[in-house]
């Protein structure tokens, strides 16, 4: 195991190929988060700053659990956390949801956006082809905007859908880790919803048992699903369709999700339902 860098908040250190940035946390302590490419550490930290207050197992200490803990001790700070290969921070300010930001492509702006029926999908594809670099992914809202593609009375509505999104999709992972950094700056965030996150738990309860029913057909993202090319009885919805011409059984649900930009709700969503109509078979 090599060590990189002085000091112990910031430094890095190798282990078996993967490089971890290193955590503040107690003496006594040592704690290291995985570095990954676009990956938003960089993110919570700038929001946050590097002390560490919490590091676990979301198998074993479930986002439920966690975040109800968070609230109801009122803290500030920034959780962070890895499921599925995808990356979720979600801001506490007095322990209510603030900001959040996601690396999964189904819960980008321009996704939900396109979900709440604010803007058209190939308007959406024109601009993100036009885009020159990470900064104009950032201000993507501005630029749907400025292009005429989207009202700006619509922009604030779609970025607190979004990071409701975001919260969710956080509220039904299964498995993963997570860390919160502890203080927040509410100066630095673009936004400060004030999300009462016992509301949004108790909103969250539907998707859990919607989750809870899907998993009985679909157990996970990793599996690689088929189409058994037999014919839709009915007409199939827009997302149902491009799920369903994505399944050619080499890639698994977590790819499909990503390259499709629905998301891992609606993918999980929609191949519950293509599996029911046995439209689709997946293989593990």
């Amino acid at each position: 195991m090599a060590r990189r860098g002085g000091g112990t908040s910031g430094a890095s250190i190798e282990r078996e190929g993967a490089r971890y940035t290193l955590l503040e946390v107690a003496p006594d302590l040592l704690v290291g988060l995985q570095d990954r490419a676009n990956g938003l550490l960089g993110e919570a930290r700038a929001v946050a700053g590097s002390t560490l207050a919490l590091a676990g197992d979301l198998a074993t200490f479930p986002p439920a659990d966690l975040l109800n803990f968070l609230h109801n001790g009122e803290r500030d700070g920034v959780l962070l956390a890895r499921s599925e290969g995808f990356e979720r921070a979600v801001v506490l300010v007095r322990g209510n949801v603030a900001w959040a930001v996601s690396s999964s492509p189904g819960e980008r702006f321009g996704e939900v956006a396109c979900r709440m029926g604010l803007l058209e999908r190939s308007r959406l594809q024109q601009i993100v082809r036009t885009q020159r670099d990470a900064m104009d992914r950032r201000r993507i809202g501005q630029l749907l905007v400025e292009s005429g593609a989207m009202k700006g009375a619509d922009l604030p509505r779609v970025v607190r859908h979004q990071v409701i999104e975001i919260f969710l999709g956080l509220l039904v992972a299964r498995n993963g880790a997570f860390v919160f950094l502890r203080g927040c700056d509410p100066a630095r965030l673009p936004s400060n919803f004030a999300l009462d996150t016992e509301a949004l738990l108790l909103d969250g309860l539907r998707r859990l048992d919607e989750v809870e029913l899907f998993r009985g057909r679909v157990p996970g993202l990793h599996v690689r699903p088929r189409h058994t090319g037999r014919p839709p009885a009915d007409a199939l919805g827009g997302d149902a369709k491009l799920l369903l011409d994505a399944c050619d059984g080499a890639r698994t649900l977590a790819q499909i999700a990503a390259e499709t930009e629905l998301g891992e709700f609606e993918v999980t969503r929609n191949a519950y339902r293509l599996v029911v109509a046995g439209l689709l078979v997946l293989d593990e």
